[in-house]
């Protein structure tokens, strides 16, 4: 399993615990003593964990069905909510039903669908924001403003920084790079298949990208021209805004080298 995969079960691991835990502490207060924590711990365990497994396939279908590259993260975000709440209302009614079994009984299946819905919402933003790290703000493909620099020309094979250019690339990674940063001995190269750590030296990666559109803009991070969207100065600082969003510092001692490459 790469280190990439391994990240990813982790903070999966982490996401289903926390709720998990949360939701008994929340239940067990509500029901008002220590007599409801056995029903309330098993009841919100299975469905946490089943809610977040199948949210984790409903997340990935709606992007490959509706393209994460046609819609904002926030409108994909949504229709998971919606898409995924429908599964899961006929299944914690069943869990309700089974495991703790309400004196009062059930609410009518149009509220529970609701109340799935919101907490739907909470899974999507958390899955979003902190464990894919999916852009939730990204604009759609066709409404982004055209770039005046490599995007605007076709350009030959040769000068594309494709993956297979670095001699050591993340396991399962294609695509063309979009931009790379260090973290500590790792390299994370960003494509427009998706991003992956590789144990590599920025120094090598350089210079294996040297004859591509791309230039090291940082200590830290190389970027693409043809992913840049914008420069903005900040406090003296310029910063690069991505194509999909990303915010990258441009170092002090690389501005000249950017500067007559035409970036700004």
């Amino acid at each position: 399993m790469t280190a990439l995969r391994s990240n990813l079960f982790l903070r999966y691991a982490v996401a289903i615990v926390a709720t998990a835990l949360l939701m008994i502490w929340v239940s067990v207060n509500e029901e008002g003593g220590g007599e409801a924590l056995p029903g309330q711990a098993a009841f919100w365990s299975v469905a946490i964990t089943a809610g977040w497994l199948q949210m984790i396939l409903i997340a990935r279908g709606v992007r490959a069905t509706f393209g994460a590259k046609r819609w904002p993260g926030w409108a994909l975000l949504i229709a998971t909510a919606i898409i995924g709440a429908v599964p899961l209302t006929f299944e914690v009614r069943w869990l309700l039903e089974t495991i703790v079994a309400p004196v009062r009984g059930l609410p009518p299946p149009w509220l529970t669908y609701l109340n799935v819905t919101v907490i739907n919402l909470v899974f999507c933003l958390v899955q979003y924001l902190l464990i894919e790290r999916w852009p939730l703000f990204e604009e759609a493909e066709g409404d982004r403003a055209p770039l005046s620099g490599a995007e605007d020309r076709e350009l030959p094979a040769r000068f594309l920084p494709l993956i297979g250019r670095l001699s050591r690339r993340p396991e399962g990674l294609s695509g063309t790079i979009r931009y790379m940063r260090m973290e500590d001995h790792y390299l994370r190269v960003f494509t427009d298949e998706g991003d992956g750590l590789v144990l590599h030296r920025m120094s090598d990666a350089k210079r294996e990208l040297a004859e591509t559109d791309g230039r090291q803009v940082h200590k830290s991070w190389w970027v693409s021209a043809a992913a840049v969207a914008a420069i903005r100065s900040e406090n003296r600082k310029r910063i690069i805004l991505t194509r999909d969003g990303a915010e990258i510092p441009v170092g002090r001692s690389f501005e000249r080298d950017l500067r007559e490459a035409g970036w700004f």
